[in-house]
């Protein structure tokens, strides 16, 4: 009796598995950064199609595809500080899952956040599961090069960074004037060291 619970069991398991496979054989694809994505059905036909996005909607949380090196400090810190964030693996990607509610928009946002090739890109979309249709997304380009520790290094090192920015950048409204009115600052970024006066 109990082999037979055992093998009923393990019947579901695996037809809920083939149910939840999808087909991405006439999916089209789109180049953003480095990576060809494949797109789902229901988000072809783009607002906006670029080296650095695909964006579907003019506004960029029905699904968008970013590709954040340029901006990876910056992107990554904002939305670490502004939303819920949770390591997952997603397709046997590294990633992670950022949510939060958009009160204007009455909805519920994802952001998911991974690299392929030594590249970083995040997909953004309506609600909080990463669906089927996502996975198919992340599965559809290269592996990372960065293993489990190295990717997470990585993130960390760059949010520490956000910090020391956003702390530098926040004093420079502390600073005294000069009588010419105008100020030293230095900031630290991905890009370096920088100084100069602000006037």
């Amino acid at each position: 009796m109990i082999k037979k619970i055992l093998v009923i069991i393990l019947a579901l398991f695996i037809l809920m598995n083939c149910v939840a496979a999808i087909d991405s054989s006439n999916w089209t694809k789109a180049t953003v950064g480095y990576e060809e994505f494949k797109i789902p059905p229901q988000y072809q036909n783009p607002y906006v199609s670029d080296f650095d996005m695909y964006e579907f909607d003019e506004d960029i949380d029905v699904f968008t595809i970013r590709f954040v090196n340029p901006n990876l400090m910056e992107l990554y810190g904002y939305f670490l500080e502004r939303g819920h964030a949770k390591k997952v693996n997603v397709s046997g990607h590294d990633a992670v899952h950022f949510t939060s509610y958009d009160r204007h928009d009455e909805a519920n946002n994802s952001k998911l956040w991974f690299s392929a090739g030594e590249e970083f890109y995040y997909i953004a979309w309506r609600g909080t599961n990463i669906t089927p249709e996502i996975k198919e997304v992340v599965a559809s380009v290269s592996p990372s090069k960065y293993s489990h520790k190295e990717f997470y290094s990585i993130l960390d090192e760059e949010f520490k960074n956000y910090r020391i920015v956003d702390a530098i950048e926040s004093q420079r409204y502390d600073y005294p004037k000069s009588d010419s009115g105008s100020h030293p600052y230095v900031s630290l970024g991905s890009n370096g060291i920088n100084y100069g006066i602000i006037f």
